[in-house]
């Protein structure tokens, strides 16, 4: 009766262990996994098509409305062109980026408008507002 009772307590204690052992691996396996998509996620982060999307207006929309001078409708049609391109361009990678130039107007020095950029892809949404100036530059 006795060596039953211990073959009992013996196969209670390896159910026990084994219990323990699979509750682990389970959590090692979920760790595991979520470091893994925490790397796959900052290597998909696309900081260099958000700040090419910046460099657009903060340098090539500057550049022609100091060239174009004080016509609002011929920066606004520019504007509206690069905006298409670059919306055709972005929907060939599989996600959405634009670049609008609204609430254009005569500042200070020349022309002054206000820019929309916005990217969503990879899981991330990013909109940002400019306010860009001729001889001021975008803030």
């Amino acid at each position: 009766m006795e060596s039953v009772n211990r073959a009992q307590i013996l196969i209670l204690f390896a159910l026990v262990v084994s219990g323990i052992i699979v509750g682990l691996s389970v959590v090692y396996t979920q760790n595991l996994l979520a470091g893994m998509e925490t790397s796959r996620t900052l290597l998909v982060f696309p900081k260099e098509e958000i700040r090419n999307l910046r460099e657009i207006v903060e340098r090539d929309y500057l550049s022609v409305a100091a060239l174009i001078g004080n016509d609002p409708s011929a920066m606004s049609n520019f504007a509206n062109n690069v905006s298409d391109q670059i919306r055709m361009l972005y929907a060939q990678k599989g996600c959405y980026a634009d670049v609008t130039a609204f609430k254009i107007e005569i500042g200070k020095v020349g022309l002054a408008f206000n820019a929309k950029i916005v990217y969503v892809g990879g899981g991330l949404e990013y909109n940002d507002t400019l306010y860009c100036e001729v001889g001021g530059g975008c803030t």
